[in-house]
This record gives C-alpha cells, structure tokens and sequence, in this order.
C-alpha cells in the first residue's frame, strides 16, 4: 500500500495497515543528514522518506526562512512597494525587522491590492504540480497549503498596530482581511483543480497560551465568512479542509468544526494549551494532526520519553483512526536527531493495526 493509498483511506476514516506521521520539519541537520544531493525539493522528500515522515506541507530552505517569500509574495501578487521591507532572523526564527509604514497614516499609504486569479494560477498550478510529481516519487504525501486571512494580515501590519487598527481604523483591517483572503482563497481554487493531496491545510494563528487572540465574536465576523470562501472549492470536490493553529484552541474549536466545517485540527499544542484526548472526546469526528511536544519532550527529552509520549497516541487514540502523529507544531533545530527519529520509527514499529496494547 503506498502512502497516499493509507492517507486517503486516514482523512475518510477508514483503517489501513498502520497510522501514518505527518509534520513539520524545518530541521537543517535532519534534512543535511538525510536529504542527499539533487535540487532542494528532492532533498527534502528523500528527507522525509530517510526519517520515515509520511506526510508534509513544507520545503525546508535552511538558507531562507519562509518569511522573506511571504513578503516575496505580496510584492508579486498584492502590488506591495518592494522598498524599505527587511526581515530578520535569530535563533532559528525569522520576523519582519523593517516595514515602510509604523502608524495607521502609513498603512493607510500603503495598503496592498486585491490580487487577480489568473496570476495567482500561473504560478501555483505549475508550482504545485512539480510538486507533487517530486513527493510522489518518494512515496510521501504533500499536502497544499494557504495562510489565513488573519494571520496574513496582522503578519503584514505587525499584531501592535492591527489591533491598533481594530478599533481606530476598521475599515483598514476590513480591506487587509479581504485582500489576504482573496489571495488564500484564489490558491484554494488552483488546488481544488490541481490537487497534490485530497486535503488542504490552512494556518491561522487565532489563539496563544491563554486562549484566543481576538474574540469569536470578531472572528465570526471578520474570518469566518472568507474561511468558508477559502474552504468552499476544496470541500466542492469532497477534499478535507485542516485547520491550524498554535495555542490554546477551546474558545475556537467550536467555531472550527461546528460552524466553519472544518474536516480536522492541527497541531494540538501541548502544555497546559490543549488535551488531544479530550478533543477527540469531544470532536470525535475531527481528523487530529499532532502532538508529541515539540516545546518540552521532542527538544530536552530522552528517546525514550518521546517514545512514551507517541505510544500513548498510538494506544489511546489510534485503534479510533482518524490520526496523523508528529509534533506539537514542528521539528526544528534544538530537537535531537535522535527523538525525531524515535517519534516516527515508534509510530511505524507500533502503529501497525489492529494495534497492539503493550510496548515489548
């Protein structure tokens, strides 16, 4: 059976030979050690398939992080003034350091444009397609994936000045949100069309430690509506729609499953934010993505504490299905080589169904 065979027969709830790993990995000696030679997008799935990650939605460039192709991004397809952005990076983490605007009179002055579909398509079906043709000869499933329209926003002004923004100039986040959205939702209508997967994963950061970032009343208002627009072509087909984010999820969630329809959650961060066994008591229908942690276990962890942690997934939840293990949100740099490869080679050697209740 190969992976993608197990991942469709996973998102529709139906059991296959063993429960699959899906993550994150932005790992520069994992993808070193692992990745070979050949151009950047076979490294990474040789990777995957050396470390035994069945599926991802990430390229890893150890050489640039993500966020300078996200100001690429609006420059290319929003019409953004490439002048005076900068973005800097520290510790395995990247922010924008420089933007040409600090007050809501210069976001005013420079707000993006709505971007048009048949640009957004030129470059993402091609894109897509290559690939999809990489992965697929690893045998490793790559799921596509978009930004939300909040966190696409708020990433652009910075969090200060679009909450700033909320109350003193709505009408500003109102066009922010519906060019970033627009933006999202023309990606999702390339995908429906051009799948790599039959799932497409949005990230939208709504929450932290102690609960949502804005209110669900704001974000009914404000996400929801354009949510639905950026699931509608994906679900249209009868492809899943995964939704992410960190933090603690339980003012959200209800808002996530029950109104926006969302097919599955990712990444169930752990620490006192969320209990995955919880949610799949309460959402017994949700697809979950995750959740050794990654803040703790994965990076000061022993082997074999991230092999007690993945068991106990195995054994809880996934004689249920409807699971896909990996970390709390990513495998990046101060995980060990060592319990990133313990969390998938536990998933493979014990994952197998029916699942076995005891370690041996």
């Amino acid at each position: 059976m190969t992976n993608y065979q197990r991942f469709v027969k996973t998102i529709n709830w139906e059991l296959s030979d063993r429960i699959m790993t899906y993550d994150l990995v932005d790992h520069a000696e994992l993808l070193s050690r692992y990745g070979g030679g050949g151009d950047l997008l076979e490294r990474n799935a040789r990777m995957c398939k050396q470390i035994g990650l069945d599926a991802t939605r990430y390229i890893h460039d150890p050489e640039h992080h993500w966020m300078g192709d996200k100001i690429k991004d609006w420059i290319r397809f929003l019409g953004v003034d490439p002048g005076e952005w900068e973005v800097a990076e520290k510790g395995g983490t990247a922010w924008i350091a420089k933007r040409p605007f600090s007050d809501l009179r210069g976001l005013e002055k420079n707000m993006p444009s709505m971007p048009k579909k048949s640009q957004v398509e030129e470059w993402y079906k091609p894109a897509i397609k290559r690939i999809k043709e990489v992965y697929d000869s690893f045998d490793v499933v790559f799921i596509g994936d978009v930004e939300g329209p909040l966190t696409d926003a708020y990433t652009y002004t910075d969090m200060t000045l679009f909450c700033e923004a909320i109350y003193d100039a709505p009408e500003l986040v109102d066009r922010l949100i519906e060019v970033c959205g627009a933006f999202s939702q023309y990606i999702a209508e390339v995908y429906a069309e051009n799948p790599s997967a039959p799932l497409l994963f949005m990230g939208e950061d709504v929450a932290g430690k102690h609960g949502p970032i804005f209110s669900p009343d704001f974000i009914r208002a404000k996400a929801l509506p354009i949510w639905k627009r950026i699931a509608a072509p994906v679900k249209s087909k009868g492809y899943k729609f995964l939704y992410h984010t960190d933090g603690r999820a339980a003012q959200i969630l209800p808002i996530v499953v029950h109104e926006l329809g969302a097919d599955g959650f990712n990444p169930i961060e752990r620490n006192g934010c969320n209990d995955i066994f919880q949610i799949r008591r309460l959402y017994p229908h949700t697809l979950l993505f995750g959740n050794v942690c990654c803040e703790n276990t994965l990076p000061y962890g022993t082997p074999e504490d991230v092999e007690r942690e993945t068991f106990e997934l195995i054994e809880k939840i996934g004689p249920q299905g409807g699971i896909l293990i990996g970390s709390s949100s990513e495998v990046h740099d101060l995980v060990p080589v060592e319990n990133a490869l313990r969390m998938y080679e536990t998933v493979h050697r014990y994952g197998n169904y029916p699942i076995a209740l005891s370690r041996r």
